[in-house]
């Protein structure tokens, strides 16, 4: 298990500042505060990076509502972290005391078991009360690394996307059991790593591979300076890419 940030991650730096305002309504699923915006049936699960969204992180709010609006979809992105995300101060983690303190935050507040038993346990229950069956996961950076986990099961997921996805391996791509939209930026784990795996499964043809390698890792999430026109017209293409997947795919 990968225990520090990518060296794609790591040059990335902090997040951008963003003045943006969440369109959605913030609201709890008993201990997990959760961000929802959107009426449609069809949902995406939303999972962000490392540094959570908060006021330091605003702009997978922005996604997040535009996602909802160009679907349509409905999106829920809950807060796994509960309000302790990486701080800001100490990345990229340097000495072996901030690498100690981020290992285990990884596999503390962050571990994968605390995403999946929010899923199962409070997400999806609240999904189903509301009629939604058509559910898709989206996650970016450590979210995109969830998403592929969480793809792993066909019986509830109809499709996950991954953009610059952090720790993608032929293994986790091997794990998949539904179709993926995967959007690597520069540095990450390539297309043709993740294709190769997938064409051999009966779902390959319905995967969607776009290749970000003009952008930097995290341009779609908080280390994207989106008032840079040629980062936002990579968000726009990601996004397009991603909501022509999910209309497809669920």
């Amino acid at each position: 298990m990968a225990t520090q940030p990518t060296e794609e991650c790591k040059a990335a730096g902090p997040p951008k500042k963003s003045n943006y305002k969440p369109k959605g309504k913030f609201s709890k699923l008993q201990d997990l505060p959760i961000y929802e915006v959107g009426t449609a049936k069809k949902v995406i699960i939303f999972i962000y990076d490392i540094f959570g969204w908060n006021e330091v992180s605003k702009n997978v709010f922005e996604f997040a509502d535009d996602l909802a609006g160009s679907g349509p979809f409905s999106v829920i992105m809950p807060d796994f972290y509960r309000g302790e995300p990486w701080s800001v101060t100490e990345f990229p983690p340097q000495s072996d005391l901030q690498q100690n303190a981020f290992e285990t935050w990884l596999k503390g507040v962050a571990a994968d078991i605390v995403v999946r038993k929010d899923i199962y346990e409070k997400v999806l229950p609240h999904l189903q009360k509301a009629n939604h069956s058509k559910i898709g996961v989206y996650g970016v950076c450590w979210g995109g690394k969830q998403a592929f986990l969480l793809g792993a099961d066909a019986d509830r997921f109809n499709g996950v996307a991954s953009i610059h996805g952090a720790w993608i391996d032929e293994k986790l791509a091997d794990s998949l059991q539904v179709p993926v939209y995967y959007g690597p930026a520069a540095k990450d784990t390539t297309v043709e790593v993740v294709k190769a795996v997938l064409d051999k499964k009966k779902f390959g043809k319905r995967c969607k591979y776009e290749a970000f390698l003009d952008q930097q890792h995290g341009f779609c999430a908080a280390r994207g300076d989106w008032k840079n026109k040629a980062i936002k017209k990579g968000v726009d293409k990601a996004m397009k890419g991603v909501c022509e997947f999910f209309n497809k795919s669920m």
